[in-house]
């Protein structure tokens, strides 16, 4: 079992450090510079080349981009 638990520990660890975006709080969009959280309903492909991962809220701020009004983050 604990090795069980263990193979799932590193699968979990190795998809998050090649999937980058997936790991990020907050996605941005560059069309309409507007930053959602990465559940937002608003996004339909996460994956799309137009987004931009930030971690944190104040980093997407920074960066120029405002809250979704729908999400809030």
């Amino acid at each position: 079992m604990l090795k069980r638990i263990l193979s799932m520990l590193t699968l979990t660890a190795v998809i998050l450090v090649a999937t980058p975006g997936l790991a990020a709080d907050y996605l941005g969009n560059t069309r309409s510079m507007k930053f959602h959280r990465y559940s937002c309903s608003t996004i339909k492909h996460h994956d799309a080349p137009h987004f931009v991962s930030f971690n944190t809220r104040d980093e997407a701020i920074a960066a120029g981009y405002v809250p979704c009004k729908r999400c809030n983050p």
